[in-house]
Protein backbone atom coordinates (compact mmCIF):
# COMPACT_ATOMS: atom_id res chain seq x y z
CA UNK A 1 0.00 0.00 0.00
CA UNK A 2 2.72 2.46 0.95
CA UNK A 3 4.58 1.89 -2.31
CA UNK A 4 1.43 2.66 -4.26
CA UNK A 5 0.95 5.89 -2.32
CA UNK A 6 4.59 6.86 -2.82
CA UNK A 7 4.47 6.14 -6.53
CA UNK A 8 1.25 8.12 -6.80
CA UNK A 9 3.02 11.11 -5.25
CA UNK A 10 5.81 11.02 -7.84
CA UNK A 11 3.49 10.65 -10.81
CA UNK A 12 3.62 6.90 -11.27
CA UNK A 13 1.14 7.12 -14.14
CA UNK A 14 3.60 9.13 -16.17
CA UNK A 15 6.47 6.95 -15.08
CA UNK A 16 4.48 3.87 -16.09
CA UNK A 17 3.90 5.32 -19.54
CA UNK A 18 7.63 5.97 -19.94
CA UNK A 19 8.45 2.45 -18.77
CA UNK A 20 5.89 0.90 -21.11
CA UNK A 21 7.11 2.94 -24.07
CA UNK A 22 10.73 2.00 -23.39
CA UNK A 23 9.82 -1.69 -23.19
CA UNK A 24 7.71 -1.57 -26.36
CA UNK A 25 10.57 0.06 -28.26
CA UNK A 26 13.07 -2.47 -26.87
CA UNK A 27 14.95 0.35 -25.15
CA UNK A 28 15.95 -1.77 -22.19
CA UNK A 29 18.59 0.73 -21.06
CA UNK A 30 15.89 3.37 -20.65
CA UNK A 31 13.52 0.88 -19.02
CA UNK A 32 16.20 -0.06 -16.50
CA UNK A 33 16.81 3.61 -15.74
CA UNK A 34 13.11 4.17 -15.06
CA UNK A 35 12.94 1.07 -12.85
CA UNK A 36 16.01 2.17 -10.90
CA UNK A 37 14.57 5.68 -10.47
CA UNK A 38 11.35 4.20 -9.08
CA UNK A 39 13.34 1.98 -6.74
CA UNK A 40 15.45 4.88 -5.46
CA UNK A 41 12.38 7.05 -4.84
CA UNK A 42 10.49 4.28 -3.04
CA UNK A 43 13.46 3.37 -0.83
CA UNK A 44 14.17 7.03 -0.10
CA UNK A 45 10.61 7.82 0.90
CA UNK A 46 10.45 4.64 2.98
CA UNK A 47 13.60 5.70 4.85
CA UNK A 48 12.22 9.18 5.51
CA UNK A 49 8.92 7.67 6.62
CA UNK A 50 10.69 5.30 9.04
CA UNK A 51 12.72 8.22 10.45
CA UNK A 52 9.56 10.29 10.97
CA UNK A 53 7.77 7.36 12.63
CA UNK A 54 10.70 6.93 15.04
CA UNK A 55 10.63 10.63 15.93
CA UNK A 56 6.85 10.73 16.42
CA UNK A 57 6.36 7.46 18.29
Amino acid sequence: MRSAVVLGLVGAGGIGVELSAAMNLFRYDQALTVILAILVVVIGVEQVSAWIRKRVI
